[in-house]
């Protein structure tokens, strides 16, 4: 009885829209289950993106490892990391071999911030420009307490730049070069990154620059 009762629906139905032949029910009774296709995307390629793909890596600096650079340079990173921070957050978050690292504050190495608005009569461009330098060496010296060496980062793969300053401010870019050229300096080509250099009206505490950056680590 529920067979002949599905076959004159379906027969009712072709008949109403010129439909194609309905499927036979299954013995149960139940309507059957219409096999779905799956499309597999194929991995995007261009003559650009073969280039990039086929790219060697960024090599370290031709004067020796991060932390040989370190000391030839006479970097000194003790007593930039902030002991009680204000923030609820993770100084790094590890993903793979991706380390997402905190934005990072100048914090010089007796444990003082610098502070000033760029663009502001009491704060000049050399004083930005240093302040991002500072604020790379706070990164600096996280990444050596969260991994135990500079030596286990294989580069620098991204940078965001956050300069505070006035609304006529336009040298976000050069203030930003201070932590970029610093970490080229110890990393060498490796240093080099993708970066972002973005104004704003305030930042935490006064400072003028706060930084935070993904690296990937050697595997």
């Amino acid at each position: 009885a529920v067979d002949a009762a599905w076959a004159a629906l379906a027969r009712r139905g072709d008949d109403r829209r010129g439909a194609r032949p309905s499927r036979a029910p299954s013995s149960s009774g139940l309507k059957p289950h219409r096999r779905r296709h799956h499309h597999h995307l194929a991995r995007a390629t261009t003559p650009e993106l073969d280039a990039l793909r086929a790219a060697t890596p960024p090599a370290w600096h031709e004067d020796g490892s991060p932390e040989e650079r370190v000391a030839q340079l006479g970097l000194e990173l003790d007593g930039r990391v902030a002991t009680n921070p204000a923030g609820v957050f993770y100084p790094v978050v590890l993903v793979g071999d991706l380390a997402y690292v905190s934005g990072q504050v100048p914090r010089n190495a007796d444990g003082s911030l610098v502070v000033g608005k760029c663009g502001s009569d009491d704060f000049t461009d050399d004083e930005a420009v240093e302040a991002a330098r500072v604020v790379g060496l706070t990164m600096l010296a996280t990444m050596r307490q969260q991994f135990g060496s500079l030596d286990v980062i294989a580069r620098v793969v991204k940078v965001n730049g956050f300069v505070n300053c006035t609304s006529e401010y336009t040298k976000q870019p050069a203030v930003v070069n201070g932590l970029a050229n610093l970490f080229i300096d110890v990393f060498g080509p490796a240093g080099k990154s993708s970066r972002s250099a973005v104004g704003c009206a305030g930042l935490p505490l006064g400072i003028p620059v706060e930084a935070e950056a993904i690296v990937e680590l050697k595997k």
